[in-house]
């Protein structure tokens, strides 16, 4: 089993430090061609009216949002980026505290002008509109220029790093402390009886599936998101697209008598790649099933949306609904990010990646997906969208 886990260690670490890695780099860029127009700025020395001419130009390209202002703190016109942050400029020579709203922007510029041009490394995190972002400032001849960097996604990458990590840690842990006492049992007296072998190696079975799923699904999500896995969309039935994945899992709804029903026509067909298809059907079902009670029930029901309800052409809607734990409101909109976990009661088990691999499939059809609830307790429906195919 030392293997195993090497694999999944290494995958989701290369993954992950990948990602961090790409959005240091990207914002690095950022702040570094922020401080490189700062420095530019400030060697020109020219006038105030020019000095907004040359920002303005500069600044139809810049990604971040650059604010200049003269001494006496009077905004500049703004880059493309700052007006979609700040908005219009309220009047004609606007202040900075009345186009920004914010006093650490206002005193940042104060601090730099103070300075003058001994430093041009002042910088601040400020959080705008509920976005965090890094906020650098240099002086210039008769006024100073500010920077803002949005660095959300950053610190998004490292919370998810250092929550999938714990994640991993937990899931990784739970089935190998479980092989570990298996094994010992097996190698014990009462293991050497051939019923009890049996049981231990089926139990030993189930625990590798979960560790070789983990696996799979870290490396699906990184094939995925940097477009290595093509979809080849070809006109299909859409029912055996359901029916593979509830025939897999029939054992799973079997042990928690949970009923398994399909409600889809023969003759409904889209334009699909339907291994891809079964996969995401096959996470919505495997949790479905998971976190409903036992004796619930689990539907899944595809049918064509009219033309009327899709202005783009005609769409197949395929439903999963279940009498399970739900989902809080809260969380409907974050479920299918990646390692985005709800409550524990939905939460139990599983990386949190199976929703996200769900989501990436279907958009890559050029579908859309979502999910329902009217909240804990009350069960959850999960919808995908599917672009229609003529029947056969």
């Amino acid at each position: 089993m030392e293997w195993l886990l090497t694999l999944v260690l290494f995958l989701a670490l290369l993954w992950l430090g990948w990602q961090y890695y790409r959005a240091r780099q990207e914002a690095a860029a950022t702040l570094a061609q922020a401080k490189q127009r700062m420095a530019e700025l400030a060697l020109l020395g020219y006038s105030q009216d020019k000095v907004g001419r040359r920002v303005t130009a500069m600044g139809e390209a810049a990604l971040e949002a650059l604010l200049v202002c003269t001494a006496d703190h009077t905004v500049l016109p703004l880059n493309p980026a700052a007006e979609a942050l700040f908005g219009p400029l309220p009047e004609a020579r606007p202040s900075l505290i009345t186009v920004t709203r914010q006093h650490e922007i206002d005193r940042l510029a104060a601090d730099a002008l103070e300075a003058g041009g001994a430093r041009d490394d002042l910088d601040r995190q400020l959080f705008i509109s509920g976005r965090t972002f890094r906020a650098r400032a240099a002086a210039f001849a008769g006024g100073v220029v500010i920077a803002l960097a949005d660095v959300s996604e950053l610190q998004r990458l490292g919370r998810a790093r250092r929550d999938f990590i714990a994640n991993i840690s937990h899931e990784l842990r739970t089935p190998l402390t479980a092989i570990r006492l298996l094994t010992d049992t097996l190698n014990s007296p009462a293991g050497q009886k051939p019923e009890v072998a049996q049981s231990i190696i089926d139990k030993i079975t189930i625990e590798t599936e979960a560790l070789s799923q983990l696996a799979q699904e870290l490396l699906d999500l990184s094939m995925i998101e940097s477009g290595q896995i093509v979809m080849r969309l070809v006109p299909a039935p859409v029912r055996p697209a359901l029916e593979a994945p509830v025939r897999r899992l029939a054992d799973l709804a079997a042990r928690k008598q949970i009923a398994v029903s399909i409600e889809s026509a023969e003759s409904l067909r889209a334009l699909i790649d339907p291994p891809q298809v079964e996969r995401v059907v096959l996470n919505l079902l495997h949790n479905a099933i998971k976190f409903t009670p036992a004796g619930g029930r689990v539907s899944l029901r595809a049918a064509r949306r009219p033309n009327g309800e899709a202005p783009d052409g005609d769409w197949v809607e395929v439903e999963i609904a279940d009498t399970g734990t739900g989902i809080a409101a809260a969380d409907l909109q974050r479920i299918f990010e990646r390692f985005y976990r709800a409550d524990r009661s939905r939460a139990s088990g599983g990386t949190g990646l199976g929703l996200a691999i769900a989501k990436h499939i279907v958009e890559a059809h050029g579908g859309s997906i979502w999910a329902e609830s009217d909240g804990p307790g009350r069960g959850a429906v999960f919808h995908f969208l599917l672009p229609a195919a003529s029947p056969a």
